[in-house]
């Protein structure tokens, strides 16, 4: 069976509209987030290098992807029940990493529960993953109608696959503790209870002193 599900509906609009909308989940959405809800930018000083430089290279990755596989549908494993299992299978990984990263105390419980991680996991898994999946693997088969965009697909994923082995290495704030009953972030201090927010205190103690 070939096609696009609703999960992956953006795909059979075109590159352009692939790119805008994977900017728009991955990127566009979680600065909304940060601004209303959680009342602070979403600066490249506390944020994973993963969310501001690997998610926008995936996104053209994946339009690249798209742009190869131009007016053919995905048929077979990246056909519209693959689409559907495709998305079950990230939504699954990402609450068990939700809680796996709780356990590992690289998240607390309450940064967990703040709106741009509960979005991260449930919603940016499941729509990045399986549109990933779908122009990634037709755009791999396909890749002898435009070498140079396969080539810029690849650069891409590797670009963000890098972010991620960097963010293991250096983690950052990513997401503050937050208080739901209150509609905004725990007060500052936020002591040191997980390795992201004992990153804060790190690079406060790399600042040069004021004069």
């Amino acid at each position: 069976m070939c096609g696009y599900s609703f999960v992956a509906s953006p795909l059979s609009r075109g590159a352009l509209i692939t790119l805008l909308a994977c900017l728009a989940v991955a990127t566009g959405a979680m600065l909304l987030l940060g601004l209303v809800l959680e009342r602070r930018w979403l600066r490249p000083k506390e944020m994973p290098l993963a969310f501001t430089l690997g998610d926008p290279a995936l996104a053209v990755g994946i339009a690249s992807g798209t742009w190869i596989m131009g007016p053919h549908q995905a048929c077979g494993a990246t056909g519209p029940t693959g689409q559907i299992v495709a998305s079950a299978g990230w939504l699954l990984f990402g609450m068990w990493q939700w809680r796996a990263e709780v356990t590992a105390g690289i998240y607390t419980r309450r940064q967990a529960l703040s709106p741009t991680k509960i979005w991260h996991q449930l919603v940016i898994y499941p729509t990045l993953g399986t549109w990933s999946f779908v122009a990634v693997i037709g755009g791999l088969a396909n890749a002898g109608r435009n070498p140079l965009a396969a080539a810029v697909m690849t650069s891409c994923l590797a670009i963000w696959a890098g972010t991620l082995v960097h963010d293991i290495r250096h983690p950052r704030l990513g997401h503050p503790p937050y208080e739901w009953t209150h509609l905004r972030p725990v007060r500052p201090p936020w002591g040191e209870d997980s390795s992201t927010l004992r990153s804060i205190t790190r690079h406060a103690k790399r600042q040069p002193a004021a004069l």
